[in-house]
């Protein structure tokens, strides 16, 4: 839809077994981004896995701007970007921070 423009994707990951499950596909989708922020896995009913967290996720990911962050980071990190285009990705509580985003971004202009 924004051919010209960069993107600039905010992921949480949801479940730590579909983390596992989909983890190298994730990775290859994750990675076309022109930059990404990673968030910690959303649980919901699930106890962690152990060796599949964020960190896990992020190490399988090719691109050079990723990082993993936390959510109270979300507004500063969009603030440094300059990305033309905003998305959210996740099934956790990640569209709970859309209004925040948007507040932020609307005071900045």
């Amino acid at each position: 839809m924004y051919p010209d423009d960069e993107v600039l994707a905010i992921f949480q990951p949801h479940l730590f077994s579909r983390t596992r499950d989909f983890g190298a596909d994730f990775a290859k989708s994750l990675s076309q981004f022109d930059e990404l922020l990673l968030l910690d896995i959303y649980p919901a009913r699930e106890l962690p896995i152990q060796g599949i967290d964020s960190q896990w996720l992020l190490q399988q990911i090719i691109n050079p701007k990723k990082a993993l962050i936390q959510k109270k980071e979300i507004i500063s990190k969009i603030k440094e970007s300059k990305a033309g285009v905003i998305m959210t990705l996740g099934a956790g509580d990640i569209g709970e921070e859309v209004k925040h985003i948007k507040t932020a971004l609307m005071d900045a202009n």
